[in-house]
């Protein structure tokens, strides 16, 4: 589920690297770090933090991606508490980009959240537009949740975002980004909506032969009280924050 925040993300510029650079093997591997899981603006394993490995391949120059990760709470990793088990999920996703010249990116993509020990398990698809020509590169993204084992299939979320990269020198570079995110989430009881998280971040990173080492700092405002009163642990702080540390290897 995270990463819908974080590694889908991610896949979508694999898949348009992959469109403008078919050199290597295509491959990727990534361990990310998460302080404090957010799943659309509610906390997730209960204000604890989580590790995500994954394994993506780009396929060729298609545009196309595939990949799996793992979703890890950090009480399970370091110490065996199984506290957040029942949260603990195997993404399989693939991801497709495609750029109109230096115009306008179009993608989209299909991943199922395979939770461990409960039927909550769900396919997500989503379709995104961004206008690369305009100043911060406008970004609107549209996400459509399926409940395998209920058959739920109302629940969506858009996302409207705008960001802004800055080389700082050879093989550094500073991400800054705004998003802001409607979720209609019916399958919860009652029903949620509103606007679920506005989203400001700043992400650092480094590539030093094929490995890149990334750092970033999420700033979390939940306007809409039916989120920021829906969290698993019952906090109710409409300001939250995480940080995400990650290191990749692409061949």
């Amino acid at each position: 589920m995270m990463c819908a925040a974080v590694l889908i993300a991610t896949s979508e510029v694999k898949a348009q690297e992959a469109e403008a650079d078919s050199s290597g093997l295509g491959i990727s591997a990534d361990l990310q770090y998460m302080s404090d899981y957010l799943w659309r603006g509610t906390y997730f394993y209960s204000g604890t933090g989580a590790f995500f490995p994954s394994l993506s391949y780009s396929v060729l120059d298609t545009g196309l991606s595939v990949s799996i990760v793992e979703e890890l709470s950090e009480p399970w990793i370091f110490d065996g508490r199984d506290t957040a088990r029942d949260l603990h999920a195997t993404d399989f996703g693939a991801d497709y980009s495609y750029s109109f010249g230096d115009m306008v990116t179009i993608g989209a993509g299909l991943w199922y959240y395979l939770l461990w020990d409960n039927d909550f398990s769900f396919l997500s698809g989503y379709v995104s537009i961004s206008a690369d020509s305009l100043p911060l590169s406008p970004t609107l993204k549209y996400t459509h949740d399926y409940y395998t084992e209920s058959k739920d299939a109302k629940d969506f979320y858009l996302q409207l975002g705008v960001s802004h990269s800055l080389e700082l020198m050879k093989d550094v570079s500073l991400d800054l980004g705004a998003m802001a995110g409607y979720y209609y989430y019916e399958s919860a009881a009652p029903t949620l909506k509103g606007i679920s998280d506005i989203d400001f971040s700043s992400a650092l990173s480094v590539t030093k032969g094929i490995l890149t080492y990334s750092a970033a700092f999420h700033y979390v405002i939940v306007p809409s009280k039916d989120f920021y009163e829906a969290s698993l642990d019952g906090k109710k702080d409409i300001n939250r924050f995480y940080a995400t540390f990650g290191v990749s290897c692409a061949i």
